[in-house]
């Protein structure tokens, strides 16, 4: 097998991932394996990223396939109502949804920055 668990071992120390965080959360994906994948199909940004974790963490590719499939079914069917809801009128959503959107990304960008700041502050001790 190519990358995964001994990917992260190897390198993950140059993404500030080290092999406390991997057994954390392959614990955490033992325990919560399921219900993480199902959940965090219906969050947005982390929806994307959940598939890498569970990978590392070897989740049967049935058990993660009918999760995600499950967690997908109520996001995918709220965005084709909003969409049929919406109709020719999502030009004037997307006017206001726009600041929204930015203040959001800021907010990431600025929490990554605090987490970083704070992993640094860590390992100087």
């Amino acid at each position: 097998m190519h990358g995964g668990r001994k990917l992260l071992e190897k390198y993950g120390k140059y993404i500030l991932f080290n092999s406390r965080h991997l057994e954390q959360s392959q614990r955490w994906f033992e325990r919560y394996g399921e219900g993480t994948v199902f959940f965090t199909r219906m969050l947005p940004f982390i929806r994307t990223f959940i598939s890498l974790p569970a990978g590392i963490a070897g989740m049967k590719t049935g058990k993660f396939i009918f999760f995600t499939a499950l967690g997908s079914l109520p996001w995918n069917i709220a965005l084709v109502y909003l969409g049929y809801r919406l109709g020719d009128n999502c030009t004037i959503v997307e006017k206001y949804m726009r600041p929204v959107s930015y203040a959001i990304c800021g907010a990431a960008v600025i929490l990554i920055i605090l987490w970083l700041m704070r992993r640094r502050k860590e390992r100087t001790v």
